[in-house]
């Protein structure tokens, strides 16, 4: 598995070896709906050549006011204009439903995108 170092110093999944995940991983569980969800951001933030989910988090750090919470993710995508903007929503709701990891509509406003990821990352780096 290729994990890419973060500016945190975590290890996070790479593109490839993410859709690797989702195709190789027959279950339908958590980590999977994730996984495809993060997948789903990468693919419709508006960034041309965006291609890894590190990347994703650096263009989010850049653009989003303070961590990367549900609420301050909620808020940017609030607050964009029609065009590219609207890629942008797109792929912050793809990552809110990620604070949702359980599937109850129970969404995490506490946790931060980097440790939801991070989880991803650990759980197919051991399969």
């Amino acid at each position: 598995m290729d994990l890419k170092a973060t500016d945190d110093s975590l290890e996070m999944i790479s593109y490839d070896d993410l859709c690797e995940a989702i195709e190789n991983d027959l279950t339908c569980n958590n980590f999977k709906t994730a996984a495809e969800f993060l997948r789903s951001a990468v693919e419709d933030w508006p960034t041309l050549d965006l291609q890894e989910p590190l990347e994703l988090l650096k263009e989010l750090r850049r653009e989003v006011k303070g961590k990367l919470t549900y609420g301050n993710l909620e808020n940017f995508s609030m607050h964009q204009d029609i065009g590219l903007g609207l890629w942008k929503v797109e792929a912050i709701n793809a990552l809110l439903e990620m604070f949702d990891f359980e599937r109850k509509n129970k969404y995490d406003k506490d946790i931060e995108l980097e440790s939801i990821i991070d989880s991803v990352t650990r759980h197919y780096s051991i399969k």
